[in-house]
């Protein structure tokens, strides 16, 4: 069967969701994949591997407004590839390009909801009427998600508020997409990478791993800082590009409360598990979060997870604090700085987890499962 990959997204780096797809195609070589991005992948190494699967990358920046002029270009690809099946993803394209494909004759419609629906000033939407004037308009008041044979949710808060917001439907299946276990580094290249980070013997460290959007909330980590009374640590921010007035906005925010020396900025990274190989404490402090794909590597790493009490990260957290609230932060965070056994009583209960529940392999199965 020939698949397509609607991403509807920029792929700037070869991230947990990219390599979840390699090793779907390398279970699945049946099937034919194309993928669709708004721009062309950065990381060299991901296209390659896409290639050596057989897929084919193909770019239509549908991006905002972009995707009403666009409408031919996508028609032009379901004619040309005539696809089995069409699997949309992120940004709200769908709403126009599902039902072209359904008019167009393709046989299965897929739509995985990666995350939350929230308002316009970051809230997660308990309500319908919360919704936008845009969004009941493009979406049809929810009728348009009628068009899909299956939407995937990847946790079960979507789920509820899906069946909260739309109504309970046979066609909602929860799959958790799941993540390969991160290949922890030796001692030696855990001491050889804290040298090069400048982090002395016996620093504990904290990792996060965001993208530069106030959504996942790395300001409030950043506040949080001012009021740990723990000396010894350092925080890793991983994922945030350099060139963002976000990030340039969280760096004069650092400095201003005199946190500066306490951060790493890491950047934009392929490999974040050679972060979490040195870190000893996971935080995701996020004002939205369906069920971040960051939060299973750093459990699959042995990692306690501070987080949110936002969409699905109760799911997925080992200690939680009132979203927006950094006092509370502080004090979960200090929590596990000052008590070794208890941290690592909470990374052995994490790691637990993620065996049960967010392995790669339950993922690869079901999706798989999904394409038959």
């Amino acid at each position: 069967m020939k698949i397509i990959q609607f991403m509807d997204m920029h792929s700037t780096k070869y991230g947990a969701l990219e390599k979840f797809f390699v090793e779907l195609m390398r279970n699945d070589s049946e099937n034919q994949y194309y993928f669709v991005f708004q721009s062309f992948p950065k990381s060299v190494e991901m296209v390659n591997d896409f290639e050596s699967c057989g897929a084919t990358i193909i770019v239509i920046d549908t991006e905002g407004k972009k995707a009403i002029l666009r409408i031919p270009s996508v028609i032009k690809l379901f004619l040309k590839i005539k696809p089995d099946i069409v699997h949309f993803h992120f940004a709200n394209a769908f709403f126009i390009y599902a039902i072209l494909a359904k008019l167009l004759g393709v046989k299965k419609l897929y739509k995985t909801q990666h995350c939350c629906i929230i308002t316009d000033d970051l809230q997660q939407v308990t309500h319908k009427s919360q919704l936008s004037l845009k969004t009941k308009l493009i979406s049809a008041n929810g009728l348009v998600y009628k068009v899909f044979d299956t939407i995937i949710m990847c946790g079960k808060y979507i789920y509820e508020q899906f069946e909260h917001l739309y109504g309970k439907s046979d066609k909602y299946e929860l799959i958790y997409f799941g993540v390969p276990s991160v290949k922890l580094l030796s001692d030696d290249e855990k001491k050889d990478l804290k040298r090069k980070l400048k982090i002395e013997d016996g620093m504990k460290i904290i990792s996060c791993i965001a993208f530069s959007h106030p959504i996942k909330g790395c300001d409030i980590l950043i506040k949080a800082l001012a009021f740990i009374q723990y000396a010894d640590y350092r925080l890793l921010l991983i994922g945030l590009s350099e060139e963002s007035n976000y990030t340039k906005e969280l760096l004069a925010l650092a400095k201003a409360l005199g946190v500066e020396n306490r951060i790493i900025w890491v950047g934009i990274t392929n490999n974040v598990g050679q972060y979490l190989s040195i870190s000893d404490i996971y935080c995701q402090p996020s004002r939205s979060e369906a069920l971040t794909l960051a939060v299973c590597e750093a459990k699959s790493a042995h990692l306690p997870i501070v987080g949110s009490k936002v969409g699905g990260l109760p799911e997925i957290s080992n200690l939680l604090f009132e979203n927006g609230n950094e006092k509370e932060l502080a004090d979960a965070l200090s929590l596990l700085l000052c008590n070794a056994d208890y941290c690592d009583q909470l990374a052995d209960m994490s790691y637990l987890e993620y065996l049960r529940s967010f392995d790669i392999k339950q993922g690869i199965a079901k999706y798989s499962q999904l394409y038959k």
